[in-house]
């Protein structure tokens, strides 16, 4: 694996072959050298530096423990609770009391905190006095007294968790998903679903996320950027801007007297810099963003060792996994080619990896040129290397507001669970899926059939601390000790679908699949009408609205699984027959999609190697064309505009008249950008809104700030329509005016744009007043 693994940098002719001279080993040799020559240790301290940091450090109490960038957020949230308790209930300075804190004090202030915020376990405010101990170690430099922990634990057991009804931890169902759960979800993602995305690349983006957190168990974390960011008050830096408590920062009289006694033999100012920094906490980036990035997969083709056939293969590096700040424990994963070509991992990464034209070669263009490299008679395999600019490339990366793809941000962890969770409810499972479950039934897959060593491997446990017993061991015994004791055949096949979602799935239902009759006879909510009533209020009124009727979709999807079996039963008593259910069809407007779900769904079995192997080019190829396809909301409701009829001469009456689909002149409703936007559908470009005024919303929302930015960095501005390709604009009001003479679009002045961003932004404003009262 040394080779998936390690960073080459070899250089290339423009024709993707390594040069014969070897001018691009020399190259890379005097690099390596020169930033050997750079990078240096920092120079060794004088005599006279030694005895001035020995003086500095004889007035250090404490050198504080190195916490991770998450346990730093965490201990400044609990920060900020503090401040917030000691000006309320005015017990003092945040600083002064901490520093002199009593018993009492600590079991008062979780009591504000239970009260004051939305806790639902009594694991969420155990985990805050620890979160405090830790909070108390940075500002004083002293651990907290054992005795008076002791008492805040009971007395967070004993009055805390009775007084608010708190529930225990991890008493919520874990659900845990099967090859079968992973193959309805696909199949849903590519055929059945009618999420729009920025891009139809998100889907081949979520599909590879579900495929890798099942085959390894990784968590979210490892493939898309999930870090929080740091407060933006500071907090953090007064916290853990320095890395050792002193006597001043005490509060604890010292002897100073020896520190102040050579106030004159004070070292230049750039020497005490130098002393300082030994004791500051300095910030050190990663130099790539913490995603999965192109440098951690290696993509090879190899020879079967039995079979002697051409496969291709993957390797996986996962570094990013939990506590690695601290104790980096890296874990590769391999993959092969699957049978099923819905359950390709390798075939998405190549997609992708074609999409972005990241491989060093050249000629790599299409799935055949990937699939067909050949592996020399005395080599086992042939890896594909990456180019050096694409190695600390997120592999699954987000898109912006106008729906372009980022160059270097990874895809939002918050994207990733919201889509899934949505997918797995449109699909009809009745709880709600999170990346977890797909962790969890990896795990459970790997108990029994691997060795236990094995499995905490692959999990990245500790296995002295029986994490997986304790966090991920299904709830369900998947065992048939009944027929077991009984001496019977066991029923293992069933017993696999007892441990698993799909058990209790219902294709029936669906996310929002509340009735009319409910909305209407849904008395109001007497809190909304009052916010709704106040002009002022009118916003957040919005927002209560919205979180009403969440709740009650969610409500009446646990109110369907319950009563739907009890409904179903009672029909059959009456002697009525079952509802017939209609799988529901495919309307894909996109060709490669459909031709993707096609392929995927129709796949029979007992297909020989070579006929896979054609199907798996052909849905390769498939996957690159479809990241560059959208589509919009409106397709539901596109309006085909009639066209005009063009003449036809007289003289050549048997010639048909070509229908000019993007006239020069527009209609003044549509899009000047959209229509010259190759990833949509002929009648998603042409698309006219219900008037001028929703279509200068959808500029300034999507376009507009694209075009800024273009004007800012001083490139020209393109017209889209496909008869001005050639047209290069200066500006925004260039372009403004180009649209209006040309097109006959009218867009919004710059200063119209700016009032009404302006009362947006009043309106927002006041609304987050009204609701911090």
């Amino acid at each position: 694996m040394a080779e998936s693994t390690t960073v080459r940098t070899h250089r290339s002719d423009r024709h993707g072959r390594a040069s014969d001279d070897h001018s691009d080993f020399l190259a890379q040799l005097a690099q390596r050298e020169s930033r050997g020559r750079v990078a240096k240790r920092p120079p060794a301290l004088s005599a006279e530096e030694h005895a001035e940091n020995r003086k500095r450090l004889r007035r250090v109490t404490f050198v504080k423990p190195v916490y991770a960038d998450e346990t730093q957020i965490n201990v400044a949230g609990i920060f900020r609770k503090w401040k917030r308790y000691c000006e309320e209930n005015k017990v003092g300075g945040w600083e002064s009391t901490l520093k002199t804190l009593q018993r009492e004090t600590t079991m008062d202030f979780f009591l504000f905190v239970c009260g004051n915020y939305n806790i639902k376990s009594w694991g969420t405010s155990h985990v805050y006095i620890r979160q405090f101990q830790q909070l108390y170690t940075t500002v004083t430099g002293r651990f907290m007294d054992r005795n008076d922990a002791k008492e805040v634990y009971k007395y967070h057991r004993q009055v805390l968790i009775p007084r608010f009804g708190y529930r225990a931890p991890n008493s919520d169902p874990k659900p845990v998903i099967s090859m079968a759960d992973l193959q309805i979800i696909l199949v849903f993602n590519m055929a059945y679903d009618t999420t729009i995305f920025p891009s139809e690349r998100h889907r081949i983006q979520l599909a590879a996320c579900y495929k890798i957190m099942s085959y390894t168990g990784a968590r979210p974390a490892e493939l898309v950027d999930n870090e929080r960011r740091k407060p933006d008050d500071g907090s953090t830096q007064k916290l853990f801007g320095s890395k050792v408590v002193t006597l001043s920062d005490t509060g604890c009289p010292g002897d100073e007297d020896e520190d102040n006694d050579n106030d004159d033999d004070t070292l230049p100012d750039e020497k005490s810099r130098r002393l300082d920094g030994l004791l500051l906490a300095e910030t050190k980036g990663r130099g790539r963003p913490k995603a999965l990035c192109y440098e951690d997969i290696s993509l090879m083709i190899v020879r079967h060792p039995s079979t002697g056939q051409v496969i291709p293969a993957m390797a996986i590096r996962f570094i990013h996994h939990k506590g690695a700040d601290n104790k980096p424990k890296p874990t590769v994963f391999y993959f092969t080619p699957t049978k099923k070509l819905i359950f390709c991992v390798i075939s998405d990464i190549i997609a992708l990896a074609l999409y972005d034209d990241a491989f060093d070669v050249l000629s790599l263009k299409k799935a055949s040129d990937v699939l067909g490299t050949t592996i020399p008679a005395c080599k086992n395999s042939t890896p594909l290397r990456w180019k050096v600019s694409m190695l600390k490339i997120p592999v699954f990366r987000r898109f912006g507001r106008n729906g372009e793809l980022s160059d270097d941000k990874a895809m939002l962890y918050s994207k990733l669970r919201d889509d899934m969770g949505q997918q797995s409810e449109d699909a009809g499972f009745e709880v709600r899926w999170t990346p977890k479950v797909c962790r969890r039934g990896a795990s459970n897959a790997a108990n029994g059939n691997a060795l236990d060593a094995v499995r905490d491997q692959m999990m990245r446990y500790d296995p002295k601390f029986l994490t997986f017993h304790d966090a991920y061991l299904n709830q369900m015994v998947e065992f048939d000790l009944q027929n077991t004791f009984l001496e019977e055949q066991t029923e293992s096949e069933l017993y696999k679908l007892f441990a698993h979602v799909s058990l209790t799935r219902d294709p029936r239902a669906k996310r929002d699949m509340v009735p009319d009759k409910v909305w209407d006879n849904l008395p109001p909510d007497p809190e909304l009408v009052a916010l709704e009533q106040r002009q002022a209020m009118l916003k957040q009124g919005r927002l209560r609205k919205g979180r009403r009727e969440y709740l009650i979709a969610r409500e009446y999807r646990e109110y369907y699984f319950y009563t739907q079996p009890t409904r179903d039963i009672e029909r059959q008593a009456r002697g009525e027959m079952d509802e017939e259910y209609e799988e529901p069809k495919m309307e894909l407007h996109i060709p490669e999609r459909a031709g993707l779900a096609a392929l995927f769904i129709n796949q029979p079995d007992g297909l020989s190697d070579e006929e896979v192997a054609c199907r798996r080019v052909q849905s390769i190829d498939l996957k690159v064309s479809l990241c560059g396809k959208r589509e919009t909301r409106r397709f539901g409701r596109v309006r085909t505009r009639r066209q005009p009829e063009l003449p036809v001469k007289q003289e050549l009456p048997e010639v048909e008249p070509m229908l000019d689909h993007f006239p020069l002149l527009m209609d003044p409703a549509q899009c000047p950008v959209c229509i010259g936007d190759d990833r949509l559908s002929r009648e998603e470009r042409t698309f006219s809104f219900c008037r001028p005024t929703i279509r200068n919303d959808h500029f300034d929302d999507q376009h507009l700030e694209a075009h800024k930015l273009s004007e800012r960095r001083g490139n020209t501005i393109r017209c889209e329509h496909p008869k001005c390709t050639d047209v290069k604009l200066t500006s925004v009001d260039h372009f403004r005016n180009h649209v209006l003479t040309v097109h006959q679009v009218a867009l919004r002045s710059e200063e119209q744009a700016r009032v009404l961003r302006n009362k947006k932004h009043s309106r927002r404003k006041m609304a987050r007043c009204k609701k911090s009262r």
